[in-house]
């Protein structure tokens, strides 16, 4: 039977993902990385074709080369990891399957005590607050550098040229909390069919 206590200690954590930018200085040990890796592999994937390849980076030269890669990312030079997820792109879910691992990616760091940032992907860099006109969930107007970003990245990780970026997450220990201002969920949740509130 479930433990009521520990079940909502879990559904708590799941709620405090936040992107947070600024970390300690402080390392995370290969083990914890390793487990967050395993949990992003066991992410739902599409008849099970698992198209990942999960990069890990904790050379403090190659995050600051990934920091002038990636718009907006500056600071994942001070992050003390991040883990980049490649798919490959002959799949037909690759990026559904490569941003399930990346939730995975989210969710196990913060179960240890860590934040995170999803910074880039498949459509370009993130920008915080930037409003990009969207056509059909595609950037109507290209993402500066897009095409670019990319392939320095996967150049600079030796990556082969079937595996499409899916994203860049940055790791670290951080004092820092943000709120979280999200819709409440009686204002996005409708019982069996859409109705306007």
């Amino acid at each position: 039977m479930t433990d009521p206590k520990k079940l909502e200690q879990c559904l708590e954590t799941i709620k405090d993902v936040r992107s947070v930018r600024s970390y300690l200085d402080k390392p995370i040990e290969k083990e914890v990385l390793r487990n967050i890796v395993d949990c992003a592999r066991m992410a739902p994937t599409a008849r099970n074709v698992q198209p990942w390849e999960f990069v890990v980076i904790t050379d403090k030269d190659l995050l600051g080369k990934l920091s002038e890669y990636v718009p907006q990312g500056a600071f994942i030079k001070d992050a003390p990891a991040a883990i980049i997820v490649f798919c490959h792109k002959n799949t037909e879910y690759f990026l559904e399957d490569g941003s399930a691992a990346t939730q995975n990616i989210l969710v196990s760091a913060r179960f240890h005590d860590l934040k995170s940032c999803w910074i880039a992907g498949y459509q370009g860099a993130y920008f915080e607050k930037d409003k990009v006109p969207m056509c059909e969930g595609i950037p109507c107007t290209p993402i500066p550098d897009l095409h670019k970003m990319q392939r320095l990245i996967r150049e600079l990780f030796g990556m082969p040229r079937d595996l499409e970026l899916i994203s860049v997450v940055s790791l670290g220990y951080s004092d820092e909390n943000p709120p979280a201002d999200k819709r409440s969920v009686d204002e996005v949740m409708h019982w069996n069919r859409f109705e306007e509130k």
